[in-house]
């Protein structure tokens, strides 16, 4: 099993986001395609990492510019 290396002081990879947030990490990819959720930052090829302030500010509602348009079909 490859050591997994810290994410920055404040930050959360995907896996333990979606922990936090209660959701799988398959949701948490779905957001992130759709343009919904908490916003994340690239880091490298595959990793994703996620602030765990905006990922409280977005659980409190603060999330209008998170939220993909809907249009009505």
């Amino acid at each position: 099993m490859q050591n997994k290396p810290k994410p920055p002081r404040g930050w959360l990879w995907s896996e333990d986001a979606a922990d936090y947030l209660g959701v799988s990490v398959t949701t948490l990819y779905r957001w992130r395609r759709d343009q919904y959720g908490p916003h994340s930052v690239r880091h490298g090829r595959r990793r994703y990492r996620y602030e765990i302030a905006e990922m409280d500010a977005w659980m409190a509602g603060d999330h209008a510019e998170s939220e993909p348009a809907r249009v009505a079909a």
